[in-house]
């Protein structure tokens, strides 16, 4: 996709992914004027995704841009582990990388968007980028929004999933609302749990999930498991739709936290999701109402003070990966989110997913009796220089 190209832009936004996408929304809705380019080096954006999150998530102030994106609306949802499961009331909502590059293009249309796909950027600077093929743009910002950065597997733990989404021949999906996590499967290569979308009364998104020490997963050792979870619930006829898969990291180092140095970093490079989750949208979606809220002069320092703002949060959650991913035997992980679902109240799960929880919320998720599969002494040891920075600072 390619529009007339601008000498000079405002805004050239790297990367054509959730962060990407965001961001030109926003930017549109808060400086409609603002010349953007958004630039990719796969030949389509979005790729092949869904993203969910909670309707808490969504800071208020983006509820304006983030309209002109359909999205799948749940009252609720549930979660599922061996002898417990449980509703939580909090609504749930999801869309697809269809959906975004629909709203995508209307932005396009209005002639203040220029997309350019199938160019990789080299090279960047402050205000201005190169390509492999020699093509140079300056803007007032940069905003470096690609995938993250390989970093070291001896600090990260891996989310990773293969789904597929199905039309039912002859009978509607048994349940009307999500289950984000059912852990009643077998627990194999560290926590794993089914993820079920129920889109329509036929249509159904289920994928099979792992936060894992390894990067490495089997694609159709999932897609037969979720035909056995298909055919276990009495289903016997379904076509495919699509498949999606991803691997985030969950890391537990330094690395991977948000900032507002140079380059300013966006999405999943800038480290600009819920370490402990995988779920990317409530920041992302903070980022990019935060930097389009402001002139092109405060970009930097906006994106400091949120990085600030979520400092407590962003230790923390990789605290959490460091006990799940190298405290916790792998059979026994799901005894964490167990526990998480059974123990906390509905507004601290809310704070918990949304990035807002507080001290107390942490100390809650640490304090009585650890689950099995997690020593006191082997905890005790492991941070016996420094507990836990996150609760010091």
């Amino acid at each position: 996709m390619n529009a007339n190209r601008e000498s000079h832009h405002d805004y050239i936004i790297v990367g054509g992914g959730l962060q990407a996408g965001l961001l030109a929304l926003a930017l549109n809705y808060h400086q409609p004027s603002a010349k953007v380019l958004l630039i990719e080096k796969c030949e389509q954006l979005f790729g092949n995704h869904t993203w969910s999150f909670h309707a808490t998530d969504v800071p208020a102030a983006a509820g304006g841009w983030l309209a002109s994106v359909s999205t799948k609306k749940w009252r609720a949802y549930a979660v599922k582990f061996p002898g417990f499961e449980k509703r939580i009331n909090l609504g749930y909502e999801t869309f697809s990388s269809a959906a975004l590059t629909e709203a995508i293009n209307a932005v396009a249309k209005s002639g203040n968007l220029e997309i350019i796909t199938g160019k990789t950027v080299r090279e960047l600077t402050p205000t201005s980028i190169e390509t492999d093929c020699g093509f140079s743009v300056e803007a007032n910002v940069v905003l470096d929004c690609r995938g993250a950065e390989k970093i070291s597997n001896q600090q990260v733990g891996f989310q990773k999933f293969y789904g597929m989404e199905v039309e039912l021949a002859d009978r509607d999906w048994p349940d009307s609302l999500p289950t984000i996590m059912d852990a009643t499967v077998a627990q194999t290569d560290g926590f794993r749990f089914f993820y079920v979308l129920p889109l329509t009364r036929r249509r159904v998104l289920v994928e099979d999930t792992f936060f894992s020490n390894t990067p490495s997963h089997d694609h159709q050792l999932s897609a037969a498991d979720i035909e056995k979870y298909l055919f276990d619930r009495n289903l016997r006829n379904w076509t495919v739709l699509r498949e999606e898969s991803g691997c985030l990291p969950m890391p537990f180092g330094a690395s991977l936290k948000p900032s507002g140095e140079f380059p300013l970093r966006g999405g999943f490079r800038g480290g600009w999701f819920h370490a402990a989750t995988g779920y990317s949208f409530p920041l992302a979606s903070r980022f990019a109402d935060s930097v389009a809220s402001v002139p092109t002069s405060e970009t930097s320092t906006v994106i400091a003070s949120l990085a600030k703002q979520n400092q407590f949060q962003a230790n923390f959650s990789r605290f959490l990966n460091r006990l799940l991913f190298q405290l916790v035997t792998p059979e026994k992980r799901f005894l964490i989110f167990q526990r998480f679902y059974r123990s906390l109240s509905e507004p601290t799960i809310r704070r918990f997913y949304s990035h807002e929880f507080t001290k107390f919320d942490a100390a809650r998720l640490l304090i009585g009796s650890p689950p099995q599969g997690l020593t006191p002494i082997k905890f005790f040891k492991s941070f016996k220089e420094k507990l836990c920075p996150a609760l010091q600072s």
